[in-house]
């Protein structure tokens, strides 16, 4: 079976160290549109454009794994699920051994990363990630592409669509709904339901300008 990575970046990258740290898998390509393929190698693995990869590596021996983040809202790993998934490759789920999950209800191409946790009755769809020590309790119901940065916390029960965003220690209250593109920004507190498209973000941290930390030394 070939192992291929879609992406070229530092998550792509990340996806390929895991894989082989983890579950002792090799990526034999990185794969990006021709207009990103400014690289033929990287740690030690060649690059080749989309089109080369559809010439060469057939569905039915051929695994993809997702190396690529939340920009443009997901919708790039939206895109690329779509666009292979009905040509019969299919999308590898990584799950780290050093995760905590107690469901077994999760959709094809999810990778979830050390120190998450997932708790019991949760629902996942396809091609979500959970980054390092995101919190899922019990009960919530996930949608599509989804992207959860690290230590973001949702409470039981909550209803997610697709191709949201929850940034970094974001913590949302148990039993609302976040529709589709959302984007929580990180450090923010949900409390209420979210319209598809909303973006939340906390009051930013404040420079004291006639502060030094000189006066804490007393």
């Amino acid at each position: 079976m070939n192992n291929v990575i879609f992406g070229a970046g530092q998550r792509a990258r990340e996806m390929k160290f895991l894989l082989q740290e983890e579950q002792g898998l090799n990526a034999d390509y990185f794969v990006v549109d021709a207009e990103y393929l400014v690289q033929k190698e990287i740690d030690d693995c060649p690059v080749i454009s989309t089109q080369e990869f559809l010439h060469t590596f057939i569905p039915e021996e051929t695994v993809i794994y997702l190396g690529v983040g939340m920009p443009r809202m997901n919708r790039i790993r939206e895109r690329l699920f779509s666009g292979f998934s009905p040509m019969g490759y299919r999308f590898g789920t990584f799950i780290s051994k050093y995760a905590q999950v107690y469901t077994r209800d999760i959709g094809e191409g999810t990778t979830v990363f050390a120190g998450a946790q997932i708790g019991p009755r949760v629902r996942i769809g396809f091609c979500n990630h959970f980054e390092m020590g995101a919190v899922i309790s019990h009960d919530c119901t996930i949608g599509d592409f989804n992207f959860f940065a690290p230590s973001c916390a949702l409470c039981g029960d909550i209803r997610i669509g697709n191709g949201n965003f929850f940034g970094a220690n974001c913590t949302l209250r148990n039993s609302i709904e976040i529709e589709d593109y959302v984007l929580v920004g990180a450090g923010a507190y949900v409390d209420h339901c979210l319209c598809s498209k909303t973006v939340i973000v906390p009051q930013r941290s404040i420079v004291l300008a006639d502060k030094s930390s000189d006066c804490f030394i007393k």
